[in-house]
């Protein structure tokens, strides 16, 4: 029989200080558990053993303590955080029905030991599992020990024997109690002999054999003096240390280990606990259900179907009086479930025919309060079909984004996992077989029915804590009404020029061809120019040039490294120019010719309203957000959106520096407002102000170091990053942030306080009260808690930036409306709004961009917004972010080629772990941008999977194609290859991503053929025609206030504030 016996307490710990802090959604940590069940059942499927044990330590001292009181003094009591987690994990063992061994007096070790010795007594093997390397000293026999260790999120498995044992020590295990007797333990706080280190200790063992041999041979010539002397010394010591760190083999334990009992799984319990704690992974990994294993979580109901006319519409008219009636209503609209009371009523497409349009027009009229999940596409749907939906007031979907910001996704099913511990069967009502009459419609009435069930019950505790958390307006006055204006916008799309774009792209083929015939003659010969191993031995092998990085895959050729050395030979030039003109015609020319809509001619992108954390708006399908426009050729291509006909206009409103200018009132620096109040290039003034010279004297250099500190800042930029940016050292960088902060004194304030006020309250909000929580602020682990202040610098400038913009959008789209405008909102890029207008209320709709943009909101510095108009939008002047990948796709069928549908989708980390080549389906990379790391031609990303587990990959960018979707909020990665990584090989490296990322469980490289350049926007080229410069909101707020509270053109959200506030004082 094969024992597999488990340190639970080294496992757990290890898993908890490995994965990034996750919680359920009572707020109990869970990270520890999860880490730890995995752990386990990688080593069941790999092992295979017949029966596995996990031993435990008890608080009560242990027979060491009581003759040492000294032992295991220096060490620090378990983490709160953890200490949570260690009863609910010993009762999943339980369930799982796993043995648990526990004996008051010993530790864990001694069990290990103990269990060990018996197996082998019996014949038996034993696979003993920790993370600690005292229990080597059991290797032999049938004991095998595996040790396991988690550097920087990846955990590894080492298997000793006695061979490897002796392999890499040079003596038999049981010496290493001998070893451990002569340079002592400091994490055990056993003394050792003072003085003796490792390296003497190891030497002495291997002439001596054991510690007797030592003190036996002590005027050995082969000791030198000062050792002997501290020998002599220390030799109580050494046998009182030699007696602590010897594992107790003879406890006596009641456990039968020849008897063990088999594993025999309590579902219902399991069931419960796994819900509990939202490990819906594990869930399926055991095939468990609600149906099965336990009385359901929600109330049971009941289904009726609706299969008339007469029937439907007086069903609708019944439901007029209901407080709220809680709908599911899918994309294609090819059903409807209605819930009232404990009644499910369902309504399918194909039972009314031509009539379904008119019940879906009296479902939507207003009449009835509905309460919908994740309702965009619906609206956007009906939108489609020429109807006005309405009566649309609650949103399950949003108001759990705004509860929990930081999950990988809000789809019902894992929010009845979370909310009401329940597992929603399987629904697509997208899926025609699933709502047609031939079958399929029984299966979906039962399953709508419970999905309807899961609205209600999520509504009830969603719409409760929205209210207790002071949400209210920012919900129902921002997010919710922001639904019907994306829809609006993503029904109406933005007009492209196809045959302009196709004649772009034959222009760029052109270009490329020259250049690819001028690279082969400056080669004096033809290779692949997409191949970074081609192009690596073409430049530095064969033509010579000096090669400033080499990877283990060979040269690196990414664009620093090329860059670099651009006027070392006139290809490599070339070479940079082929890159971005590939890069063009594949992502952008080819992708949107692609995605232009057959019906209308139109590019219909997707807005994202719960991906990021901070609350910023993210598009895909496609990502409209992230085309180029530094260069030319860039901006020419944004020529090619246009107005739909010559009778209309697009219209742009910039709000220029909004995330600066909101620093500028949260932190209220007096140097910062003075200089937006006085209009000044805010990166110049800084610049004059950090280098102590005239505004006139401040050189582009000067201008452009200080441009990256000032964005940098809002997200907590690190010496180190800023060093890469602009090209000093370290020490350097460091000295600048420090004058930049002594510069403006009311930033560094900011940071400071808003840390402190994080780390008080567990969480910081916007200026509207957008909340993120942030438990690593108090996590033990410097990464993680690093990576919290950084957070929390940046949310509360981030996130109310993100804020204004989306109530700029509602209230521009009601006041159009309101106004009988047939101007509208097409599209929103980051910090600018774009309109399509007749030609005849370009003025009208410019002026409204003006008043809702500004007035409305009364901070201290006033808004720059910059409008322009034209046929083409140039209006997309600043859609990119600084630092994003720009990187070429390689030729169809080649590898680094778009992931096509044969590539196999990794839904877990499990399935990852066993493909060769894969493709990740992600989330909100970009966006969320959580300390996503860049160290010389290699990113670090936090991915997504479908089954919510998140994996921490290192990308090289010359490995990584398209970038488009690579920096969108859902990307595909391309065809790769898992390769672990070491990530010590590379210090500078390392020291970026420890300081900047808290790493999950799974590191890996993506590691493709294919190119990849990175570059930063140094200056936001700006294509306006009118520039309106607003006066600042400080001087002119009383006469604006007056005017605007009389004419309804503004609220006044501060003075009803501080009204409030006086009121309850």
């Amino acid at each position: 029989m094969k024992i597999m016996v488990i340190d639970g307490n080294s496992i757990l710990n290890r898993a908890f200080y490995g994965i990034r802090q996750l919680t359920n959604h009572e707020g109990l940590p869970t990270n520890a558990v999860y880490g730890f069940l995995a752990t386990l059942f990688k080593l069941q499927d790999e092992e295979q053993p017949d029966r596995t044990i996990v031993c435990f330590d008890v608080k009560e001292k242990t027979f060491r303590h009581l003759k040492f009181d000294t032992y295991k003094a220096t060490r620090k009591g378990m983490p709160d955080e953890l200490a949570a987690q260690l009863p609910i994990t010993k009762q999943v063992l339980d369930a799982l029905g796993v043995t648990r061994c526990e004996k008051a007096g010993y530790e864990a070790d001694d069990l290990l030991g103990t269990i060990s010795r018996r197996a082998d007594e019996h014949g038996d093997t034993c696979v003993v599992v920790t993370g600690d390397r005292d229990s080597l000293q059991l290797v032999g026999g049938g004991t095998t020990v595996m040790l396991v260790s988690t550097r920087m999120g990846q955990t590894t498995y080492q298997t000793y024997d006695t061979a490897a044992f002796r392999e890499k020590y040079g003596f038999d295990p049981i010496r290493l109690i001998d070893l451990k007797a002569l340079m002592g333990d400091s994490s055990d706080n056993i003394p050792g002999v003072p003085g003796i280190g490792e390296k003497t200790a190891m030497q002495l063992l291997h002439d001596f054999g054991t510690l007797e041999g030592v003190y036996a041979n002590i005027e050995d010539e082969r000791i030198k003096k000062g050792a002997r002397t501290k020998l002599q010394n220390g030799e109580q010591s050494a046998k009182d240390s030699f007696w602590l760190a010897t594992i107790d083999r003879s406890v006596p334990l009641e456990l039968d280990v020849e008897h063990l009992p088999a594993q025999d799984i309590d579902e219902t319990a399991l069931y419960d606990l796994l819900t509990r704690l939202e490990f819906k992974n594990f869930i399926k990994r055991f095939d468990l259900s609600g149906e099965s294993v336990s009385a359901p979580r929600l109330p049971e109901l009941k289904t009726e179907r609706v299969e008339n006319v007469l029937e439907a519409f007086n069903l609708m008219d019944s439901l007029t009086d209901c407080d709220r009636v809680y709908a599911i209503v899918p994309e294609t609209l090819g059903a409807v479930c209605l819930l009232d009371g404990d009644t499910a009523h369902i309504l399918f497409a194909e039972a009314f025919g031509d009539a379904w349009n008119d019940i879906l027009r009296r479902l939507f009229d207003g009449t009835l309060s509905l309460v919908l999940h994740d309702a965009k596409a619906a609206v956007r749907a009906l939108l489609q079909r020429g109807m006005d939906p309405k009566g649309i007031v609650f949103d399950t979907a949003i108001a759990a984004y705004l509860l929990d910001p930081t999950q990988s996704g809000y789809d019902l099913p894992r929010l009845a996992l979370a909310y009401c511990n329940a597992e929603l069967p399987e629904l697509d009502l997208d899926d025609p077989a699933a709502v047609s009459l031939l079958g399929g419609q029984e299966d979906t009435e039962k399953a709508v029915a419970q999905h309807a069930g899961a609205l209600r019950a999520i509504y009830a505790e969603a719409a409760d804590r929205i209210e207790q958390l002071g949400m209210r307006k920012l919900y129902y006055e921002i997010e919710l009404p922001l639904l019907r204006v994306l829809a609006e916008m993503e029904a109406a799309g933005c007009a492209v020029e196809p045959d302009e774009l196709r004649a772009f792209g034959d222009k760029l083929d052109v270009r490329i061809r020259d250049l690819t015939e001028q690279i082969y003659h400056d080669a004096d010969g033809e290779f692949n120019i997409n191949s970074p191993k081609q192009l690596g031995e073409m430049l530095f092998e064969k033509l010579g040039l000096h090669a400033p990085k080499k990877t283990k895959t060979g040269y690196s050729t990414n664009v620093e490294v090329l860059e670099r050395i651009a006027e070392d030979h006139p290809i490599v030039p070339r070479i940079l120019e082929y890159r971005k003109l590939t890069k063009l015609k594949s992502t952008y020319v080819e992708g949107l010719l692609k995605v232009i809509s057959p019906v209308d001619g139109r590019i219909h992108t997707h807005f994202q309203q719960t991906v990021t954390a901070t609350g910023r708006l993210s598009s895909t399908d496609p990502n409209l957000q992230n085309i180029p426009v530094r260069t030319e050729l860039g901006r020419e291509l944004r020529r090619m959106f246009v107005a739909p006909d010559e009778n209309h206009v697009l219209i742009d409103a910039d709000y220029s520096q909004i995330e600066l200018r909101v620093l500028a009132h949260i932190s209220q620096d007096e140097h910062m407002i003075e200089a937006f109040k006085h209009g000044q290039d805010i990166h110049a003034a800084t610049a004059a102000k950090v280098y102590h010279v005239p505004l006139e004297e401040v050189t582009p250099q000067m201008r452009s170091s200080c441009k990256a500190v000032n964005f940098g800042i809002v997200y907590g930029i690190s010496d180190f990053s800023l060093a890469q940016d602009i090209g000093v050292t370290r020490k350097e960088a460091g000295e600048f942030i420090k004058t930049y902060l002594d510069t403006y004194p009311g930033v560094k304030k900011y940071m400071d306080s808003i840390k402190e006020t994080g780390r008080e309250q567990g969480y910081v909000t916007t200026l509207f009260g957008r909340r993120r929580a942030l438990p690593e602020l108090k996590s033990k682990n410097f990464n993680m808690r690093s990576f919290g202040e950084r957070v929390a610098m940046n949310t509360p400038i981030q996130g109310t930036a993100a804020d204004i913009i989306k109530i700029a959008m509602v209230r521009v789209r009601d006041r159009l409306l309101r106004d009988g405008l047939q101007s509208r909102l097409i599209l929103q890029v980051h910090d600018e709004l774009i309109l399509e207008a007749p030609k005849d209320e370009q003025e009208t709709a410019m002026r409204l961009h003006r008043l809702r943009f500004d007035i409305w909101f009364c901070l201290l510095v006033a808004y720059l917004v910059s409008l322009g108009t034209g046929a083409a939008a140039s209006a997309l002047s600043a859609a990119t972010y600084d630092g994003y990948a720009e990187v070429h796709s390689a030729a169809p069928g080649q590898a680094g080629s778009p992931a096509g549908p044969e590539v196999p989708r990794a839904q877990s980390i499990a399935e990852l772990l066993e493909l060769d080549t894969f493709t990740v389906l992600s989330q909100g990379i970009a966006y969320r941008n959580e300390g996503a790391g860049y160290f010389e031609g290699s990113y670090l990303y936090n991915l997504a999977l479908p089954s919510g587990e998140r994996v921490a990959a290192r990308i090289h960018t010359e490995s990584v194609q398209d970038g488009e979707k690579f920096a969108s909020g859902e990307v595909v990665l391309p065809v790769g290859r898992v390769i672990w990584a070491d990530l010590e090989e590379d210090p500078a490296f390392l020291e970026q991503i420890t300081s900047g990322y808290p790493l999950d469980r799974t590191d890996f490289y993506v590691d493709m053929a294919g190119e990849a350049v990175r570059y930063s926007q140094e200056e936001r080229t700006e294509n306006h025609v009118i520039v309106v410069q607003l006066v600042t909101v400080l001087v002119c707020f009383p006469l604006l206030h007056a005017l605007g509270s009389r004419s309804g053109i503004f609220p006044a959200f501060f003075p009803t504030v501080r009204r409030e506030k006086a009121g309850r004082n």
